[in-house]
């Protein structure tokens, strides 16, 4: 890859600090606006991930206007997530959707119309598919570690009260 991609973080709450994260460690992109419906959660953001020069911002479609802007990551709450991506595509911008993805089958399927007319590349954020512990499990599955499952009940540890 020739150049790292520009990410437009697309709402600031808990989410969009797991997003940021996953972005700052990516050697290929790195974030360059956020974009809330309160400015200060935006700035927030951007102080807690050190982020230096990044443009923050309440207007959306100013911030989609952006050249240095690649990718959006959506993480708005579900009922915003179909304007947002669809927004998103038709500004040529490819999309990292937080789940669910939307609300109803009519929402995804206006979003998948518009990203494909639009030709940009989307994904949805199962962040977990790709957690250590989850891919172990499998694999113990996989191997027949673990026998005949019956029943299976998981949880994980996060800090998302902070």
């Amino acid at each position: 890859m020739a150049r790292s991609l520009g990410v437009l973080i697309q709402g600031a709450g808990w989410v969009s600090t797991q997003h940021i994260k996953a972005f700052q460690n990516n050697p290929y992109t790195h974030v360059v606006a956020i974009s809330s419906r309160k400015l200060e959660s935006a700035k927030k953001r951007a102080q807690e991930a050190n982020l230096k020069d990044v443009f923050v911002t309440t207007d959306y479609d100013k911030a989609l206007k952006r050249d240095d802007v690649d990718i959006v990551s959506v993480c708005t709450p579900a009922h915003l997530h179909a304007e947002n991506a669809i927004t998103a595509a038709r500004a040529g911008k490819h999309i990292v959707i937080e789940k669910p993805v939307a609300n109803s089958i009519r929402d995804m399927k206006r979003m998948r119309d518009a990203v494909r007319k639009a030709k940009v590349k989307t994904v949805v954020s199962f962040v977990l598919r790709w957690n250590p512990l989850f891919e172990t499990v499998k694999s113990m599955i996989a191997d027949d570690a673990l026998g005949e499952i019956q029943y299976i009940e998981a949880d994980y540890q996060h800090n998302i009260a902070s």
